[in-house]
This record gives structure tokens, sequence and C-alpha cells, in this order.
């Protein structure tokens, strides 16, 4: 084989295993999962987000054009731990147990419309671990363990707010602007999770919201709503250089062959002349 037409092979067979591991090392999507209006979130999440949308109901009656939605970016597990004590002198007795923060900022949109106005004052849902607290700064000031959102919504694990319950009464949250058709009030918040153990993965179901201040109906003026749509994270396409699909690589090296075996016929015909 002639030098040229090696280092052209050689040239083509690094550009092909280039074009291969190009494709092997392609960033993968994001692994949040959805089934049955629960969510999956694992440490492969990391700041990524999804929306939630939410309806609403009064009275148990659903309510059209009230309605609201959240954003949840995940920021991670961060590793903690608590430590009790129990008994005095020589039977005292420490114990250390393992605990996992798990932490979202979080959007929260009021979308309501046409004749309706409202608040959106409490953010809630259930999860598949054991809570050992809740914290939250922003938009709402406390994290809530336990309880439940009234209008025969249910008990919930844990809720966002900035009053002593998740069924009572709090101040704050979003309102949505009436006199501006499409533009809604919004607001975020840190929302922060303690999970007893060391846990790397955790699903979060039955997500729902507390409405106050409701007008535009006759049937009250607080109510709930729950979790109607999920949307998951668009995942930008990779930014690498575009490499050549396999059949343009081939086309290429025919051609440039084709090029050398010509190109030695002539230098054969000079030589022979």
């Amino acid at each position: 084989m002639s030098k040229s037409l090696k280092n052209l092979t050689v040239g083509w067979s690094g550009l092909a295993i280039a074009s291969i591991s190009s494709i092997g090392f392609a960033s993968s999507a994001s692994a949040f999962s959805f089934v049955n209006n629960t969510v999956g979130v694992g440490t492969e999440d990391l700041n990524k987000s999804f929306t939630v949308k939410f309806d609403g109901n009064v009275s148990t009656q659903t309510v059209s054009g009230l309605t609201s939605e959240a954003t949840f970016k995940f920021l991670g597990f961060a590793p903690t731990s608590s430590t009790t004590t129990t008994g005095k002198g020589k039977n005292q007795v420490t114990t250390t147990l393992a605990q996992t923060i798990a932490q979202f900022e979080v959007v929260l949109k009021n979308t309501s419309s046409g004749v309706i106005g409202s608040r959106v004052s409490a953010l809630g849902f259930n999860t598949d671990q054991e809570e050992a607290a809740a914290t939250s700064s922003g938009l709402f000031a406390l994290g809530q363990l336990g309880g439940a959102f009234p209008n025969q919504f249910g008990a919930i694990d844990v809720c966002y707010t900035n009053g002593n319950t998740c069924q009572g009464g709090q101040n704050g949250g979003v309102n949505n602007k009436e006199s501006l058709p499409g533009t809604f009030q919004q607001g975020s918040f840190l929302a922060s999770l303690t999970l007893n153990g060391a846990v790397n993965s955790f699903s979060m179901s039955n997500l729902g919201v507390r409405y106050q201040s409701i007008s535009g109906t006759s049937l009250g003026t607080s109510g709930t709503g729950r979790s109607v749509l999920f949307i998951p994270p668009v995942t930008p396409p990779p930014t690498h250089r575009k490499v050549p699909e396999p059949t343009a690589i081939g086309a290429l090296m025919m051609t440039a062959l084709a090029a050398l075996r010509f190109k030695k016929k002539r230098n054969q015909e000079s030589w022979e002349a």
C-alpha cells in the first residue's frame, strides 16, 4: 500500500472511531419518572425541572378557570444526621441516625382565568419515605409535616405555607390578576425536606394546592386543586460537533481511493512515455 493511501486510510479510520465515541458518550436525558400522578426523583435529576398543573375545586365541585401550576427544580440530596440521647449516667445511650435533605426551588404560578379570582396559599404532597422535617424560605416561610388540605382533599405528608397547619387559613401566596388577562402572579421558594436514612431517590404523589380568597363563584371562597398534568423537562440537543453519517464516510473514502488510483495510473503512463 502506498504511503499516501496508508495515511488516508488511517485518517479515515480515526474519523470513524471519533464518530463512534461521540455517539457512545452522548449525555443521557433526565430520568424523572411519571406514573399515575406520581413523580420519581433521583440523583441523576440534579438541576433538572418538571412542571405540575393543578385544577380547582370548591365544595367538592370542579370550578372552571380555577387553576395553578408549580415548577420544581431539583437541587440535589445532602447527607446529614440527627442525634438522640436516652437514659442517664451509665445507662445513657446516644444514637445517631443518618438522614438526607432533598431540596427544590419551586416557582408557583396562579393561572386562574376568566371571572375567577383566587390566591394559592399552600402546596403539598406525599412521599414514599419517612419524613423527619420540612423547612421553607421565600414565598412560603414554613414547612409542615402531616395534616390535610380541606374540601375533602385528604391527608398529606408535607406542605409549604405561611400558616401553622396545612389545613388552616394562611396569609400570603400568589394571586391572579383579573385586570391583566393572560398574565399571572408568581412567586418562588426554597423547599427542603429531611428524610430518614441515606436516600438517593424518592417519589412524590398526591400533589395539591390550597386556594383561598376565591371570587367569581357562588360555591365558596376556599378550595383545593389536584395535580392533573405533569410536564417533563425538555433536554436540549447535544452541542458537540456534528460527525458525518457512516454512509457519508464510506462514500468519501471510495471517492478518495478512486482519485488515488487515477493518479497512480497517470504516473505509470508518464513513466512509460
